[in-house]
């Protein structure tokens, strides 16, 4: 992603920040009126979900696109099936994909029994616009063909392909690392701020702003064209993990208080760590091309997005031979020697995979260029973890009759 590009676009989407909001402010009400609306468990679900979605606007029914109307039809004829599917999807328990999966293969079933001839509409973006007007801070509007076209305006490598479910994870990737941008701004924050009158639903994650400035990116502002060098360095030191040498008992138990803000903390680490992620993606494509291996350039995978965390590492790659690289990404503003953590899934991927294993040290990382330097350490991870900072505790009680 191109930040400057991103910048100049926040710019002009301030400049036209009155004619968007009278375009777009129907998406605040739509979410403050299905909040005060919603209660799955009303007596009468079809009435229910009527007035929820009423003011949902084209975020729905749009066009020759219909996924409210059959949804309120089916609702109509089988309430307490229709219940049921979004019970199971509002259940944050379970993986998000197998939710969205479950929705539609439950809703086509129910639509093909109720109206054999007509389409269910009910696709990925339907599905997420009901799971965003009921969890607004945790999920984003989503339309393939904003996501498409937007991505080509602000230098983005990832191709969304039409149907795949794992552009919703890759959207909401670049969402957070929009809105994190966008937090900063706080002029456009006071707008935003302003707008939000007592129909409206109170936007503090920011989610409604990050998805409205991406819309307003592609339907409403004209292109910004910004000359950059986006050309990410190949130059990397590449050693085995047996050639390093760790400080041992470096963490001391002084007992000393300390007042640290880890909630930011946290934020800002993930929000480095996400961008480590990406500038690695690019360098290993950009790797892959200069060796003509234009196929498995396109391979080149963000798992820990499109799959998921627990993997034991971030990115899959391919070396010159076409063997596959699994890749682990540490990144840092500081200097190569900041101190890091290991998970035991990654220690552990390192030591079944240690040919094909690789930690990518991304150091000196400055987002605003995205430019960093880059130590590529490769094998068994074993011989850096020398302090554990946690311990996992399971208790197995003994169950015990009381005297009666």
């Amino acid at each position: 992603m191109n930040i400057r590009i991103v910048k100049s676009y926040i710019e002009e989407y301030k400049k036209q920040f009155e004619y968007v909001d009278k375009q777009e402010i129907y998406k605040w009400q739509a979410v403050k009126h299905f909040q005060d609306s919603w209660d799955i468990d009303a007596d009468n679900f079809y009435s229910m979900i009527s007035s929820s979605l009423e003011k949902v606007s084209n975020l729905q029914d749009s066009g020759q696109y219909f996924p409210k109307r059959m949804l309120l039809k089916n609702s109509e004829l089988a309430p307490e099936r229709v219940r049921g599917l979004f019970k199971n999807l509002y259940n944050e328990e379970v993986d998000i994909y197998k939710r969205i999966e479950a929705f539609q293969s439950g809703f086509n079933d129910l639509n093909n029994k109720n109206f054999k001839d007509k389409k269910s509409y009910q696709d990925p973006r339907a599905v997420i616009v009901y799971l965003t007007l009921h969890f607004p801070e945790r999920y984003y509007f989503y339309k393939y063909e904003m996501f498409k076209s937007f991505v080509e305006k602000v230098g983005i490598s990832y191709k969304p392909i039409a149907g795949r479910l794992a552009n919703i994870g890759k959207f909401n990737n670049y969402c957070d690392r929009l809105r994190d941008e966008i937090s900063k701004d706080q002029e456009l924050l006071k707008l935003h701020k302003k707008r939000i009158t007592d129909d409206c639903y109170f936007d503090e994650n920011l989610h409604i702003l990050t998805q409205d400035f991406i819309y307003a990116v592609v339907r409403h502002l004209d292109n910004v064209e910004i000359e950059e060098n986006r050309t990410v360095s190949l130059n990397a030191t590449e050693i085995n993990s047996s050639d390093i040498s760790v400080a041992e008992n470096e963490i001391k138990n002084s007992f000393t208080p300390r007042t640290i803000n880890y909630l930011q903390n946290n934020i800002e680490n993930k929000r480095i760590g996400d961008l480590g992620e990406l500038w690695v993606i690019e360098r290993e494509k950009q790797k892959l091309l200069q060796i003509n291996e234009d196929k498995l350039a396109k391979k080149v995978s963000h798992v820990a997005k499109e799959v998921g965390d627990g993997l034991g590492y971030d990115v899959l790659s391919f070396d010159e031979n076409g063997s596959e690289i699994y890749i682990e990404v540490k990144t840092t503003k500081g200097s190569v020697n900041t101190p890091y953590f290991i998970t035991s899934n990654e220690l552990e991927k390192s030591i079944v995979e240690q040919d094909s294993y690789q930690l990518y040290r991304v150091f000196a990382f400055n987002d605003e260029t995205n430019s960093a330097d880059l130590l590529i350490i490769k094998g068994n991870l074993s011989t850096l973890c020398k302090t554990p900072v946690a311990y996992k505790v399971k208790m197995l009680m003994e169950k015990r009759q009381k005297n009666v």
